[in-house]
């Protein structure tokens, strides 16, 4: 891909990488720590694995916490040569330079020793800026210990992991025009959008599939874990209850789509969704209705091959559909490694 990714390499690479786990740190999820562990052999990269693993993932937020030293043993069938880990945390960053970079620019900095990278990914476009706090950063590399696999290899923003699942799909490559994807988490929705195979603008906005479980569970008086229930059967039209919260989202997209057009010239006519646990129906008819064009549902996993034979220790890939939009960042990270894109 033409491409790259955000992420930092712990040590420099004599080789390409072949056998990664990857590894979505601080994503508080119940189930544990999303993990995905793929191969790539004769050009072919294979999903070998995958899981939420029973860690301690609590993030240090401020230095001393940092000091508390957590050592991972992971699963025999996540024990690859190298690990790649994605950081979901409140305090790292994504987004588009102001133009000129300096502390006043990320206030983050301010506070905290920050490990940056500032990349310029396409012609006339403000280079994108990512960042982790330093005390995380070393957190996260002292997880695993010497002398026994996984060794990690990189480390980057969850943000820039899960557009790795879009860049290094041939989808991509595919497509005519621009193309802009919805990354859609619990408490947001990440917008990229794609010209060339190039990143051409990266936008966050505050909603994600979080808010509408909080619509329907608080109008239907239930508890929002029943949520994705309503979204999925036919019993309840669920669009009243939603219809407010997307129509917010898609505003944004609509604005970015003139801004596209206008500024940059980019004509964009692909539109994809990606992460949605549930509800995707919903999500396409109030974008056909609101926007006037078609919201295609964006599987990640669909672009890496199933093992025939399956580690006994892991989850049947019958369930995979489930799991899936949790485990998007952990595979974005591995393909970002494993693809060098």
């Amino acid at each position: 891909m033409k491409s790259v990714a955000l992420k930092t390499k712990f040590s420099a690479q004599t080789k390409p990488f072949t056998d990664v786990v990857g590894l979505e740190l601080g994503a508080g999820y119940s189930q544990g720590v999303p993990a995905v562990r793929l191969r790539k052999k004769e050009g072919r990269t294979e999903l070998l694995a995958f899981d939420f693993l029973s860690l301690p993932d609590k993030l240090p937020l401020r230095p001393d916490e940092a000091d508390e030293l957590k050592v991972w043993s992971l699963p025999r069938p996540f024990q690859a040569p190298h690990a790649a880990l994605a950081i979901t945390s409140p305090l790292s960053f994504l987004r588009h330079s102001s133009g000129i970079y300096n502390e006043a620019e990320d206030e983050e900095s301010l506070q905290f020793s920050y490990r940056t990278l500032s990349r310029a990914l396409a012609p006339e476009v403000p280079p994108i800026l990512a960042g982790i706090p330093d005390f995380q950063a070393a957190w996260a590399a002292r997880l695993f210990p010497e002398s026994h696999y996984p060794t990690a290899c990189s480390l980057q923003v969850s943000a820039a992991a899960a557009i790795n699942t879009f860049l290094a799909a041939p989808l991509l490559d595919s497509l005519s025009g621009t193309a802009a994807v919805l990354f859609v988490f619990s408490g947001h929705t990440s917008l990229a959008a794609f010209k060339d195979s190039r990143l051409v603008l990266y936008r966050e906005h505050p909603i994600g599939y979080g808010h509408l479980r909080e619509a329907i569970s608080s109008q239907m008086r239930i508890e929002p874990s029943l949520a994705d229930s309503v979204l999925e059967d036919t019993f309840v039209d669920p669009t009243p209850m939603i219809e407010p919260v997307l129509r917010t989202l898609f505003r944004q997209v609509e604005i970015s789509h003139d801004y596209l057009s206008r500024r940059r010239n980019c004509e964009t006519n692909n539109f994809f969704v990606c992460g949605l646990p549930s509800g995707f129906k919903y999500w396409a008819a109030e974008f056909s209705r609101m926007l006037n064009f078609t919201l295609t549902h964006f599987l990640p996993f669909d672009y890496v091959e199933k093992t025939t034979r399956p580690d006994k220790d892991t989850k049947n890939f019958a369930s995979l559909p489930t799991v899936a939009p949790f485990l998007i960042t952990a595979l974005g990270a591995a393909r970002a490694v494993l693809e060098d894109v």
